[in-house]
């Protein structure tokens, strides 16, 4: 097909200095006049494609339209491509899979230096719902629009919304919107996972003052510091929440742990979800927490 072959040839002189027009012919079995058309038609698609003249000449990309390869070894590069790959399996965005093909056109060395790591930003559960959520903020913040949604909050309780979107934030696989909210008049952070029925409103967003992004370490919120006890059963979780080196493994067989966080659901139910592998020593309104908390799970069964 011409648009494959089209592309095909954008690649080839993205890859090479410069190639002649029997070159290309040969290249894609097609005639020299028929490569000569397809140099017009890249050029017609804002594409600046040159010919040049004598021993070395041949048709080639303008230097200015490329992307230097010199700027990145290969290790470099192959760790660029895999963040941004990584960053697409849960942001759909096309200016970033642009992005990620022109990347992808290079040859840096013939690409034969892998990155050693691997990164996935996407998540365990279905990502369709979450796209959708993270392209309709996208679109009111690029429109300039207010978004209505209900919110649920860590209570179970529904609130119709209305927010002016500034900054989408992706921190440890979720999700967060840093917004204005109408209904409470201030600056807040939502969560997309409790936001339901999104969507773009006619409202333009009003010219307010500017403020800072939110700081995930500044909030209203009281912190509490606990001390916790663990069995080496719960290691395996315990690497979901901690940094090993933080830990104190004591002679006792115990596991210590001294650590402040903000005092929230959040808390209790990770606490909770180490079961019998975990105690909280301090502070005692904690301890009780975790105790009601864990009499009314038995009261279920």
């Amino acid at each position: 097909m011409k648009v494959e072959r089209l592309l095909a040839i954008i690649i080839k002189l993205l890859n090479k200095n410069r190639m002649t027009a029997k070159e290309l012919a040969e290249e894609f079995e097609v005639s020299v006049r028929t490569v000569q058309r397809d140099i017009d038609s890249i050029n017609m698609a804002g594409i600046p494609i040159v010919s040049y003249k004598g021993s070395n000449g041949g048709y080639g990309i303008l230097e200015e339209y490329k992307i230097s390869t010199g700027l990145f070894n290969d290790l470099e590069y192959e760790l660029l491509l895999t963040t941004l790959e990584g960053v697409y399996k849960t942001y759909d965005d096309k200016q970033l899979k642009q992005i990620i093909e022109k990347l992808a056109s290079i040859k840096v060395n013939d690409r034969k230096q892998h990155s050693p790591i691997l990164l996935d930003f996407g998540g365990w559960g279905p990502t369709k719902k979450r796209t959708e959520k993270v392209n309709t903020i996208k679109k009111s913040i690029e429109s300039n629009k207010v978004i209505a949604f209900q919110y649920i909050d860590t209570n179970g309780s529904y609130t119709e919304r209305e927010i002016e979107p500034i900054t989408l934030i992706l921190k440890v696989n979720k999700w967060y919107v840093y917004s204005f909210c109408k209904l409470r008049n201030e600056y807040r952070l939502f969560k997309l996972g409790r936001m339901r029925n999104i969507k773009l409103t006619n409202q333009d967003i009003e010219q307010r003052e500017n403020t800072d992004e939110y700081n995930f370490y500044h909030h209203d919120q009281k912190n509490v510091t606990l001390s916790l006890k663990f069995t080496h059963h719960a290691l395996n979780q315990l690497e979901d929440y901690f940094e090993f080196d933080d830990l104190d493994f004591s002679e006792d067989g115990w596991i210590y742990l001294t650590e402040t966080f903000p005092e929230d659901e959040w808390v209790y139910r990770m606490i909770l979800s180490l079961g019998d592998q975990v105690e909280v020593l301090e502070p005692q309104h904690i301890r009780h927490i975790i105790k009601e908390k864990a009499k009314k799970i038995c009261e279920k069964y």
